[in-house]
């Protein structure tokens, strides 16, 4: 089960989402997931991939990782940043 919600006010300047589900491991174990942000417009999907670009590289200078999900139904998409997506 999944719950999608969204809020948007665009006097304000806000198009957020959020999201929680229902899982379970491989072992059995139930658990809670969350995932929540901003959603952010562009002109061209250049600038898209540009701002992208710019929000991946802060996150990795903060200490983030990035890694294949052991989960083979997530999609994962594996670049080198200021490449073209693999």
């Amino acid at each position: 089960m999944q719950i999608d919600m969204k809020r948007v006010d665009t006097e304000a300047n806000v198009d957020r989402f959020y999201s929680v589900g229902l899982t379970k491991d491989l072992f059995g174990d139930h658990g809670v997931y969350r995932q929540w942000g901003r959603r952010d417009w562009y002109d061209t999907e250049l600038e898209a991939q540009s701002a992208m670009s710019d929000l991946v590289n802060e996150k990795l200078m903060r200490g983030y990782a990035t890694y294949q999900p052991s989960n083979p139904q997530i999609r994962c998409v594996s670049m080198t940043l200021g490449s073209e997506p693999m």
